[in-house]
């Protein structure tokens, strides 16, 4: 097969930066890197390559097929890498050669429009069910994974033809990559590993350096453009100064998304160029300003640092569901033991709320203090409210507990939903017994539950006969 020059001259290229990926990442820290290690398979030959093509009535785009070819079968790449040639499916190859029913830009609503209420009118068997997400994937080679039910595709058919796609199989409403086809993608990411980028979501954003970010951002018309390009440089592992005062221009701009996504960015690169906006936010914004401003803190602000603590904690009492567990987790960041704080909520009427008091409240040294205050929310008719108090009360083996995991073991006979009895499980260990006997002589008769699953926790010697410790046996010496 003969190549073009531009195509010989990139798989040239993505061979050296292979190498000097593998040189920018030796400990393999960049997601999927310790499976693949930088390392591709043996070329696949012209021949299988023809075979593959002449089953299933296609030919692959030259890129990928050049890939294959003159690099190798599949190995290293984006997330888990490329899979070699047909293997690894998560789709059907019986549709491969069909037109494929999606484009770039392709919103959810358009998916639901087309695919949801089908999916709704009947139950789908197995087979009907493969079928179905075969044609809504029509035109598609699978040719990577990045974990979960995320599956990175190959457009072989149709307008769009040689795009990396990117799915979640359990709904595949798709994000097409912004390269033009699958070496540019596969070069940017060498690229981007080598810079030392942000990459655990690589491609689902603009690629390029800040000046070619910026310039993007300058030269577009529309909103969705200048958003894209902002979000790029949130994947840089630092700017310059220049671009760290194009970000501070963008802040006061007249579009709430724009100024967000500036702020976001600024705050990621600089957190105390970032502050005073950030804290600006957090007094006098709107309620969603807020919560952007209490994101950025919990996501970009450093360990420890407890600058903002003050206004995180004036905002607990009228902080929604999202905003509540936000700032819990931006305090937790800045080292603050949040029990006395969150105490008031274990009877929110929010169960996200209680719930997400009750879970910061179990990290506090002071947790064992309030034990009373624990088995309150142990007793709640939620039991996601009650598994979170379960946990929460890890290393505090208190006994007025014990009549509470009583309760618990009777209200919940078996491990389903949030395996309550595990739980419990895992705190009666805690208590220490050694033996049978010490249980039942320390324990009320009417903890039956409780004295039955310590005496199951114990080593199989110490439980006896019926739960019993056995008798040592002692040797009687001749003479006495």
């Amino acid at each position: 097969m003969e190549l073009r020059q531009e195509i010989q001259a990139q798989l040239k290229r993505i061979g050296q930066k292979l190498t000097q990926a593998a040189g920018a990442d030796p400990d393999f820290k960049v997601f999927g890197a310790q499976v693949h290690s930088y390392q591709l398979n043996e070329p696949l030959s012209e021949q299988e390559l023809r075979r593959f093509e002449e089953t299933h009535g296609i030919e692959l785009p030259e890129e990928f097929a050049a890939f294959l070819t003159r690099l190798g079968n599949g190995g290293a790449g984006p997330f888990y890498g490329i899979h070699p040639l047909g293997t690894e499916q998560a789709i059907e190859l019986d549709q491969i050669g069909e037109p494929s029913p999606l484009w770039p830009g392709m919103t959810k609503e358009e998916w639901d429009a087309r695919y949801s209420q089908h999916e709704k009118d009947a139950e789908l068997s197995g087979e009907a069910y493969r079928t179905f997400r075969a044609k809504q994937l029509a035109g598609m080679l699978n040719i990577g994974t990045q974990g979960c039910t995320y599956e990175t595709l190959l457009m072989v058919t149709g307008e769009h033809r040689g795009k990396v796609v990117y799915v979640n199989m359990e709904e595949p409403w798709p994000l097409f990559t912004y390269e033009a086809h699958f070496l540019d993608w596969y070069e940017r990411w060498l690229d981007e590993v080598i810079a030392g980028y942000d990459i655990h979501w690589f491609g689902k954003s603009r690629g390029g350096g800040e000046e070619k970010l910026i310039a993007l951002y300058r030269a577009a018309e529309d909103e969705k453009t200048k958003l894209e390009a902002l979000e790029g440089l949130l994947h840089l592992p630092r700017v310059s100064e220049g671009a760290l005062a194009f970000l501070q221009e963008q802040c006061v701009h007249p579009s709430g998304e724009i100024r967000r996504m500036a702020l976001q960015a600024l705050t990621k690169m600089n957190f105390d160029r970032a502050e005073p906006l950030n804290r600006q936010a957090l007094h006098g914004g709107n309620e969603v300003e807020r919560l952007h401003a209490v994101q950025h803190i919990r996501w970009y602000m450093p360990d420890g640092d407890g600058r903002f603590t003050r206004e995180l904690i004036s905002l607990l009492p009228e902080a929604s569901d999202e905003m509540f567990s936000f700032i819990c987790y931006a305090l937790d960041k800045a080292g603050i033991d949040l029990l006395p704080w969150v105490l008031p909520y274990f009877d929110h009427r929010s169960k996200e709320i209680q719930s997400q008091a009750v879970y910061q409240a179990g990290k506090s040294k002071l947790k064992a203090a309030h034990v009373a205050d624990f088995i309150r929310v142990l007793r709640d008719p939620e039991v996601r409210v009650q598994h979170t108090a379960l946990q929460a009360l890890s290393g505090v083996p208190d006994p007025s507990l014990l009549p509470v995991y009583e309760e618990l073991l009777r209200q919940h006979k078996t491990d389903d939903g949030y395996y309550m009895r595990s739980n419990v499980s895992h705190r009666l260990k805690e208590f220490g017994f050694v033996s049978a006997e010490q249980i039942e002589q320390e324990l009320s008769p009417s903890l039956t539950q409780v004295r039955g699953m310590l005496k199951t926790l114990l080593p199989p010697r110490r439980r006896g006969r019926g739960g019993q410790v056995k008798a040592k046996r002692t040797k009687t010496r001749k003479g006495n």
